[in-house]
């Protein structure tokens, strides 16, 4: 028993001394435990109202007390573009305040919703009706109530693997850049082939350029297998350009690759790589909105994912693929992956090493 026991404490100390261990069997379920109890996954998230505001000032008392509901995010605009996001989903319901909005004179608003998200239409105009009712029925006779009249717009019905499949794309751009990379040339380099390069005619900067040529190709074919298996055989609505998506997939891979050679510059075996790459990988694959919305996180989570890289890239993507946007379109999302690109390549070149 004496010698099982000090075999036990011996395997115990192999274990704890093995950070990837403690990451992958402790770290990473208690991590995941908490994200999802975060998720709002049996209810509905956040209700994004868009405002067409023509009442100015006036409406600002309403306005400020709509806005504290904590399940609505407000978005001000004109009619044209509230109701252009309507039907890409990007709004719940569109409410049109007009000039004659008093608060305590009765007066009609008007409302659209899109009949794509029935739910979430309903839930929104009976929230705003709440909020004028609230004021009326506390200081102001009966008559004064203001009645929403909500108008429902034909918008195209999203299912959920429409929603899946530009996350999936995403993620597996991210998991070829890092992981790939990464285990890749710590191998070349744990056997010393890439020191070898610098003594035969090859040029070691041109085998470099061609493993990247050769993922960017990979890339596109990512990109094309998915859609194509989405659309022929999961009934996929896929609205947008596949070139647009070759651009964004291939800005996405640079960005991750420049995470892939850092990391295999500071591993020196591929044990070293799994924790590492797993670091970063792990919170933006639960955090980047590739499973669900991000609308169901809570406010500083929320806040957190708007900074990660795969947000940027899986954001595009489904605006292409679902909305049909142009590039032009998602300008924000292009100049977010631009400046996280000149970060990690900054990092590949300071943190890569030959040996």
């Amino acid at each position: 028993m004496r010698l099982k026991w000090k075999l036990t404490v011996a395997s115990l100390k192999m274990f704890f001394r093995q950070r990837e261990a403690i990451i992958w069997t402790l770290l990473l379920p208690v991590f995941m435990i908490a994200l999802f109890a975060l998720v709002k996954f049996d209810g509905i998230g956040r209700l994004h109202i868009g405002v067409v505001n023509e009442a100015g000032g006036e409406s600002s008392v309403f306005l400020s007390a709509l806005g504290n509901v904590e399940t609505v995010e407000i978005t001000e605009g004109t009619l044209e573009h509230e109701v252009a996001e309507l039907n890409k989903g990007e709004r719940h319901l569109v409410l049109v305040i007009p000039q004659s909005f008093q608060t305590g004179v009765g007066v009609q608003l008007t409302a659209f919703s899109n009949e794509a998200s029935p739910r979430e239409g309903q839930l929104a105009s009976l929230l705003v009706q709440g909020v004028l009712d609230e004021p009326s029925l506390r200081q102001f006779p009966v008559g004064t109530r203001c009645v929403l009249s909500t108008r429902a717009l034909q918008g195209k019905r999203h299912t959920y693997i429409d929603f899946l499949l530009p996350g999936i794309i995403s993620m597996s751009i991210m998991q070829m850049g890092i992981f790939g990379v990464a285990f890749s040339f710590v191998s070349l380099k744990k056997r010393g082939i890439l020191r070898r390069l610098w003594v035969t005619p090859i040029r070691p900067g041109d085998f470099v350029l061609a493993q990247i040529t050769m993922r960017l190709v990979v890339v596109m074919l990512q990109i094309s297998l998915l859609v194509g298996v989405g659309a022929f055989f999961l009934d996929v609505h896929f609205t947008g350009s596949l070139l647009d998506m070759f651009i964004v997939g291939v800005l996405g891979a640079f960005v991750f690759l420049g995470f892939g050679f850092a990391i295999a510059g500071v591993s020196r075996s591929e044990d070293q790589v799994a924790p590492l790459a797993n670091i970063i990988a792990m919170p933006m694959i639960l955090l980047g909105g590739v499973f669900f919305s991000r609308s169901n996180l809570p406010g500083i989570v929320h806040a957190i994912t708007q900074i990660l890289p795969l947000t940027y890239l899986a954001d595009a993507m489904r605006a292409i693929a679902i909305g049909g946007a142009t590039l032009g379109e998602i300008g924000s999302d292009l100049l977010a992956l631009s400046l996280w690109c000149v970060l990690s390549c900054v990092a590949a070149i300071r943190f890569f090493r030959w040996e």
